[in-house]
């Protein structure tokens, strides 16, 4: 572990030191993905690396700048679609804590208890900041709660430790309502067992009486369902004058809704129970957290009333809808700037804590995800929303921006235009709902002139109308300045009609434009690369698929790369013919006779009155006359020249052409040895 710097045990033992468990989970460089022995999913690298940079930060104790970056580590992660592991939420419940936000830190601390890949000491650190947050706020009964959860992990004892003198101080105050938690992130206070004078009246108030403490003993295991059946049952079994006990029965039914996020289930509950005994407050804050939970602020804001501080639990309640409202607000800006990520975290925890009913945030993150370019996820935000409201334009509209945007096929193949047509079908769908919908028009007008163009352009360059061709490829980028990948694919149709047209500088500066804004396609850096080779820029063309070939291992790109090398040698190579100062179509006797003339020029013996350097320059020079002589006198080593080799190359042939004539041993009596 880097915190230790000990060695941790591979079989999940841990860290052998034990000092990791004394900072925040994942604080070592380590982090908990090692110390557990057990993998975490795979994540995205850039997760992890704000993770690590928030562990940094933590440690330097700037816990502001820890908590915002490990809230963009699980923005990341949940934008790639990867689970987020559990030491993410504990560490950021500890910043929390740190910063005094009690409420902020109980529900991380319960989202990382949540998940099941926390090591025991990534547990009791867990259980402790939840059980500490819950002492905070004078959450008495949720704390029982929480440790009796830890006694059942064997910790209780440990936790109990690390709290120290808290739970004496809350031993000594009174009782104080449970307040509701923020949109249920942890369970509202189990109602007590019956008492004795309920379950002694009538034998079906006394079997109502034990189907309520079933219920009461599954709800406090977390088995809410479980709970939920067991309360409905005691409901079903409560004679009809029994109001008392029928309030606390829907009270009960609503809090297990709660916990199982059935906002429009609890809310009933809550308004039958308010009707029988309408002074609970508990209910009513119950009830107040289903509306917030669809987003109904107002109305939750006047089930609440006038709260005083005399009644702490409608006074929380109230805090809480403001402190949720300004999230939301803080998120919206987030996103409005730019800041998907962020946007996208403070969404995430929002609806999975206090508004998870309430669609219009779904399509907040699916514009998120939107704007960081996970189309995937959009797609199926989008899908999950149209199957419960198939009406709704807002779905169709950014489903249609998905595919649009999630375009990445070659602009002269028939798949161009599939997702531009899908996408005017989507569009007619939301037009038929609201005829006047203006981002719905405009959007539809843009794919619908696309497919007429792409179908234009197609002629052209089937007819060899190049010229043409680009001027409908302009008008095309003109309807898209905002998809980058489909201006990639279009600027690379334009290299390649600038190619017919022998425009190889066109050609470099419309790949440029399709590389810039999609790196990953091939086709453009083999168009610069053949403009290179037409410009005889060689050494360039040779770089240029040499660092293609080394992310697209492709065979066709190494043929191509083994013929630009080739071409290479042939451009650097001496050209004989004008060593001898004969034309290509010379006879043997023509190169014959120049080869003397040139030998006696530069002959050294008649340069021996000449400085050293020009005496080395002539040896060269008739060391290249010999050479020429020697490859254009050949007929074997004039036809591999005429064919491109060089010297060099034309003996490796002539070598390679002898041993497969003569075999491996050159022929050599009794074989190899």
């Amino acid at each position: 572990c880097g915190d230790c710097t000990k060695e941790c045990d591979e079989q999940g033992k841990g860290c052998k030191m034990r000092k990791c468990e004394s900072r925040a989970e994942g604080s070592c460089p380590g982090g908990e993905a090692s110390v557990g022995g057990e993998a975490l999913p795979v994540l995205p690298p850039e997760a992890d690396a704000k993770k690590a940079e928030g562990n940094a930060a933590f440690q330097a104790k700037d816990f502001t700048e820890a908590l915002r970056l490990y809230g963009e580590a699980i923005a990341i992660a949940e934008a790639a679609g990867a689970p987020v592991p559990g030491v993410y939420y504990s560490n950021r419940a500890v910043c929390l804590a740190s910063l005094e936000d009690w409420e902020g830190a109980r529900a991380d601390a319960a989202e990382a208890l949540s998940r099941t890949d926390l090591t025991p000491a990534a547990t009791k650190k867990a259980l402790f900041q939840k059980c500490r947050a819950e002492s905070r706020l004078q959450l008495l009964e949720d704390l029982e709660a929480t440790l009796r959860l830890a006694g059942q992990l064997g910790m209780r004892t440990e936790v109990e430790r690390l709290l120290g003198s808290e739970l004496s101080q809350n031993a000594q105050a009174p009782q104080a309502a449970t307040p509701q938690p923020q949109a249920a992130p942890a369970a509202p206070a189990a109602p007590a067992a019956p008492s004795v004078q309920e379950s002694a009246g009538s034998p079906a108030m006394a079997a109502a009486s034990q189907a309520k403490e079933a219920g009461t003993a599954r709800y406090k295991d977390g088995d809410y369902r479980g709970a939920l059946l067991q309360y409905r049952q005691a409901l079903d079994l409560t004679p009809s004058d029994e109001a008392g006990f029928r309030a606390q029965l829907l009270g009960n039914i609503a809090a297990a809704c709660l916990m199982l996020k059935r906002a429009g289930e609890c809310a009933a509950a809550c308004e039958e129970s308010l009707a029988l005994e309408p002074s609970n407050s508990k209910v009513r804050a119950r009830l107040a957290s289903a509306q917030v939970a669809r987003g109904d602020f107002d109305t939750a804001r006047s089930t609440l009333g006038l709260a005083n501080e005399a009644d702490p639990v409608l006074t929380n309640s109230l805090k809480q809808i403001g402190s949720t409202e300004a999230t939301l607000e803080e998120a919206d800006q987030a996103l409005s700037r730019g800041e998907a990520a962020k946007a996208l975290n403070m969404f995430a925890n929002l609806e999975s804590t206090v508004l998870f009913d309430y669609p219009p945030l779904t399509l907040k993150m699916a514009r998120c995800y939107l704007d960081l370019r996970q189309y995937p996820r959009v797609l199926n935000t989008t899908q999950q929303i149209l199957r419960s409201n198939p009406t709704s334009i807002d779905a169709l509209l950014l489903r249609t921006q998905a595919l649009f945007r999630n375009h990445n096929a070659a602009a002269d193949s028939k798949q161009w235009v599939e997702p531009l047509e899908q996408g005017q079908r989507l569009l007619k769908e939301a037009l038929s709902f609201d005829p006047d919908h203006q981002e719905a028009q405009a959007l539809r007008k843009r794919l619908r002139g696309l497919c007429t163009k792409h179908g234009e352009l197609k002629e052209f360059m089937d007819s060899r109308e190049f010229e043409k061709g680009q001027a409908v490829i302009d008008s095309m980028l003109e309807l898209c300045p905002d998809n980058p990948a489909m201006m990639a694919s279009l600027y690379s149709e334009r290299a390649k009609a600038c190619m017919r047209l022998k425009d190889w500088r066109g050609v470099l500066k419309d790949v440029g434009q399709a590389t810039y804004r999609n790196h990953s396609l091939v086709q453009p850096y083999l168009y610069r690369a053949q403009a290179l080779q037409a410009l005889e820029r060689h050494e360039d063309a040779v770089k240029e698929l040499e660092s293609l070939l080394s992310w697209h291992p492709n065979e066709s790109v190494y043929h191509k790369f083994e013929d630009a090398k080739f071409l290479l040698r042939k451009h650097k190579r001496k050209n004989y013919y004008e060593v001898l100062g004969v034309p290509s179509v010379a006879s043997q006797l023509e190169i014959k006779k120049a080869y003397r003339e040139r030998a006696a020029e530069w002959h050294p013996d008649k340069k021996s009155h000449l400085d050293e350097d020009q005496r080395k320059n002539a040896e060269e020079m008739f060391k290249v006359i010999g050479e020429a002589y020697e490859v254009l006198t050949d007929p074997t080593k004039k036809e591999l020249y005429e064919k491109g080799y060089d010297l060099e190359g034309i003996n490796e042939q002539i070598e390679l052409k002898k041993r497969r004539t003569n075999g491996c041993c050159g022929g050599r009596p009794g074989g190899c040895s």
